[in-house]
């Protein structure tokens, strides 16, 4: 299981200047780096029937150029920048698709450090306690009151101003948490961890959707 989600809502007050300058700062720290590996786990909670689903993965991430490979248990999803492999391993299916072919305002384990750059109001942020780490709370509101949900809450670590997680709040009342496990910037990758190769899923079926 993977999650896309879609910014909603009308604008809400004036970006707080000291939020702004910290979530700059995080996002340079992060286009800093000439790759990265971070290991998730993805929570997603139905609160009406109270059914909490885990999932955990890993994102090998090229920051500058948008190239990644997201690992799952049942998934795999790999861009080269320019297109992106849906590998759906249950299904035994490999959807092609242009690599910004996702919905406007998407949050995924790939632009979870990028994704507040736009489309996005804040008030100034808060502070939490969590396990003996001192965290800044930053509830972000939609500007497009096209979709689903009514804020995303981003939580960094103030130690060493990494985000901690990301939680949505659907207006279905579920919630979607990525938490950060391990980060590791300037790892080593190969020529073929952004590329798709058929002969690692031998036997599934290629869909071309571009």
């Amino acid at each position: 299981m993977i999650i896309f989600i879609a910014c909603g809502l009308s604008a809400f007050g004036q970006n707080d200047p000291a939020t702004e300058k910290l979530l700059n700062t995080l996002r340079e720290k992060y286009q800093s780096y000439r790759t990265a590996k971070i290991n998730f786990t993805l929570t997603a909670t139905n609160q009406q029937k109270q059914i909490t689903v885990d999932e955990k993965g890993e994102l090998i991430v090229e920051p500058r150029t948008n190239r990644y490979r997201i690992t799952l248990n049942d998934q795999v999803m790999i861009s080269d920048g320019k297109q992106q492999w849906h590998v759906l391993k249950e299904e035994q299916e490999v959807q092609i698709t242009e690599a910004d072919g996702e919905q406007s305002g998407s949050i995924t384990p790939a632009n979870i450090f990028s994704f507040y750059s736009e489309g996005f109001k804040y008030p100034a942020a808060k502070s939490e306690t969590i396990g003996g780490k001192s965290l800044s709370v930053i509830d972000l509101i939609p500007t497009d009151g096209k979709v689903s949900y009514v804020k995303v809450r981003l939580r960094l670590d103030k130690s060493i101003n990494q985000i901690h997680d990301v939680t949505v709040f659907d207006k279905s009342g579920s919630l979607y948490t990525y938490t950060i496990q391990n980060f590791t910037p300037n790892v080593k990758v190969t020529s073929k961890t952004f590329i798709f190769d058929k002969t690692d899923y031998p036997g599934m079926e290629i869909v071309d959707l571009r």
